[in-house]
């Protein structure tokens, strides 16, 4: 081991889908520096990414040729994700030795990440944060349609990704055999997921919000990007972020405004298909429907506070940075009862949690949002919950090199 702080090598093999647990990485990155000297490895990642990173003084590691994530029926069928991802780090020279430099690895999981497992030597000490089982591989809602149709692709889909499957389940037996490897979830409900599905009994380790990026009071530039998005008033419309399809409750987030005045942004991607059948069934329900992506931290801020609220009905979120982000804007979080929602938030204390299928409440709670003693205290409440649950960058990098020190 080096003789200053210990050499950690980050890992994320996918960056450039820039969802939840890449934006955790990026604000987490800067703590977990102080703590260790690192190096960033990934397959693949953005321009501002990449030099958002290096402003860091983090030497970022990624192939001239990066890798490129396909999806689709085939690739399921043949693990053509996994087997390409595996040819790109074999290839990765420069990844390979910088496993030789480390004192530890810090394995972020998503789509190609595990594949660099097979490269490590058993004896080189690896902590995995594990969000979430491959969609669509161990649950059945990535399978269906947006609107929930298609109910009988899971079955034959399952059957199909026989191979796949295999090889994932595969991929986390060194956590079993190996003490010099540990995982830790993001949390409680993806810990239970991870013992039910590979048998492997881990720690947790939550994300972070940054108060300082998710400030309490507004910024200079907040009001200019909202303004130049052109969504309409401030507090007539209500927010739910997450890419367009049924795991996500894109559907359903219309389905809870029927009947409200209240209109829905959607922050997330999907296909033109997808987004105009989003828009066509807000039309049949009185429900406008206004569909971003691509936006910058601060047009998201400002979207975010200045929503009624901020809605999310996922069908089983592994932790949910939206809610807490929410928190920390002081903007009501309403979610469904499902998932790590219920980790972050306490019903009626700082937003509610409501079951999927009761209209009536879903009703009530986006009243008691619009009303401003209650925003109010479910704000002063969501930031006590954000400091009674550690969800900081700083914790986060504490936990971290604790858990990485009994490795050492």
């Amino acid at each position: 081991m080096s003789d200053g702080n210990p050499r950690l090598l980050v890992v994320k093999a996918a960056m450039t889908v820039n969802g939840g647990a890449e934006r955790d990485l990026l604000r987490n990155l800067p703590c977990i520096a102080e703590k260790f000297e690192v190096r960033f490895a990934c397959l693949n990642i953005q321009d501002s990414q990449q030099a958002l990173i290096e402003s860091m003084r983090i030497e970022v590691l990624c192939p001239d040729n990066q890798w490129i994530v396909k999806g689709g029926l085939w690739n399921e069928i043949t693990a053509g994700q996994e087997r390409s991802a595996a040819a790109s780090w074999r290839k990765f020279e420069a990844a390979h030795k910088a496993i030789e430099w480390a004192d530890a690895i810090h394995l972020t999981g998503g789509d190609g990440s595990m594949e660099f497992l097979q490269f490590i030597p058993a004896n080189k000490p690896v902590h995995l944060h594990y969000l979430e089982s491959k969609p669509g591989i161990h649950e059945e809602f990535s399978h269906l349609n947006l609107d929930g149709s298609g109910r009988w692709k899971p079955k034959i889909l399952h059957l199909l990704q026989i191979f796949q499957r295999k090889r994932i389940e595969k991929s986390y037996r060194g956590f079993i055999e190996n003490p010099k490897w540990i995982v830790s979830a993001n949390s409680y409900f993806s810990a239970g997921n991870l013992k039910q599905i590979y048998g492997i009994t881990g720690g947790v380790l939550y994300p972070s919000v940054d108060l300082s990026e998710f400030p309490r009071q507004p910024t200079k530039g907040e009001d200019l990007a909202f303004n130049n998005l052109s969504i309409g008033k401030k507090g007539t419309y209500v927010v739910t972020i997450g890419r367009i399809c049924y795991f996500k409750g894109t559907f359903s987030a219309i389905e809870v405004l029927q009947g409200t005045d209240l209109s829905l942004i959607v922050v997330g991607n999907g296909s033109d298909e997808e987004k105009n059948m989003l828009r066509a069934v807000g039309h049949s329900l009185g429900v406008k429907v206004t569909i971003l992506s691509g936006l910058s931290s601060e047009s998201m801020r400002s979207i975010m506070r200045n929503s009624a609220a901020v809605i999310g009905l996922a069908k089983g979120e592994a932790f949910g940075l939206t809610p807490i982000e929410s928190m920390a804007l002081g903007v009501p979080p309403i979610f469904i009862n499902k998932g790590g929602y219920a980790e972050t938030i306490v019903d009626g204390e700082n937003g509610r949690l409501i079951d999927e299928e009761n209209s009536g409440l879903w009703k009530e709670a986006l009243e008691q949002a619009r009303d401003p003693e209650t925003k109010m205290s479910w704000g002063m409440s969501g930031l006590a919950r954000i400091e009674e649950l550690g969800l900081t960058p700083e914790n986060h990098a504490t936990i971290l090199e604790e858990k990485i020190a009994t490795l050492l």
